[in-house]
């Protein structure tokens, strides 16, 4: 591990990286720790660790809810890149948003502890002339997913020129069935934060006994809001009565005396600002397919 300056937390960071764009170096520039690569063949597992015994380590909030901590963490952490986003606005500039994922540092390198979320942050890059300049930056939002591992961030257009990132998080016993939740990362209120969740839109199989399997898309339909349009998500798949615990009520209600089949249910978000974010419509639209 590396010490660095309490500076790397500030949202205030300005950086520069050349044309074409490289997300590691770029990523070693907003945390300048000490750099290890453990990848072999297709095993990758690449992370900068670092401490920062100056730091004010704040609180965040863990989608597995029994995971809460400060960051950074007492014990140092290892930074990783997830994935590099790339988009352009109707006037033709062009950026890039790069996700990294911070977990605890373990000398092995290793991520563990199924029930523990993968930190999220960002850094959003515009390109000026033939530099990609820092635009904004937040070194960590929320953890989601498992095994200290945040799931990949999409790219996703709820407005004229506004961009979000969705995450899709997964996690459940050993061995399944493990359940989805769909979150939406914005920028709101001058930072970027979760504006959605929308729980119960997976169910996978798994388990010992046959249960109810559903699959969950999201979509972005036409509209005439400049910013923060409506979000549908579609819940698609096969329920079973001996296993509806976390299927929409209106799925429920239709299947009262069968045993099992299809079904379609369609969920509407509205954005209502502040701390409300997205919030669900109801009721939820829902039919039987078989």
């Amino acid at each position: 591990m590396k010490n660095v300056s309490d500076t790397i937390l500030s949202q205030n960071r300005t950086l520069e990286m050349p044309d074409p764009f490289d997300a590691t170096k770029a990523l070693l520039k907003l945390f300048p720790g000490k750099y290890a690569n453990l990848s072999d063949g297709k095993y990758i597992n690449d992370m900068i660790n670092w401490e920062c015994k100056n730091c004010v380590a704040k609180p965040y909030t863990d989608v597995n809810e029994d995971s809460n901590s400060a960051f950074p963490f007492e014990d140092g952490v290892a930074t990783r890149l997830i994935n590099i986003m790339s988009y352009s606005d109707s006037s033709g500039t062009r950026y890039k948003v790069i996700s990294f994922n911070h977990s605890v540092f373990d000398a092995d390198g290793a991520q563990t502890s199924r029930f523990t979320g993968g930190l999220l942050g960002l850094a959003k890059f515009v390109l000026i002339k033939d530099k990609w300049v820092l635009k904004f930056f937040q070194p960590a939002v929320g953890a989601y997913g498992a095994f200290s591992q945040c799931p990949k961030p999409t790219a996703l257009l709820i407005g004229q020129d506004q961009y979000a990132f969705m995450l899709k998080h997964s996690n459940g016993g050993g061995g399944g069935p493990f359940d989805g939740a769909f979150f939406l990362i914005a920028g709101a209120n001058g930072a970027y934060q979760q504006v959605l969740a929308a729980y119960g839109i997976e169910r996978t199989e798994g388990g010992e006994e046959e249960g109810s399997v559903w699959t969950g898309e999201y979509s972005v339909p036409p509209s005439d809001k400049k910013f923060f349009r409506d979000i549908v998500i579609t819940i698609k798949g096969t329920y079973r009565s001996t296993d509806v615990e976390s299927l929409p009520a209106e799925v429920t209600a239709l299947i009262k005396g069968k045993k099992q089949g299809k079904f379609i249910a369609e969920e509407r978000y509205v954005y209502k600002g502040g701390s409300k974010g997205y919030v669900l419509q109801g009721p939820v639209k829902a039919s039987l397919a078989d």
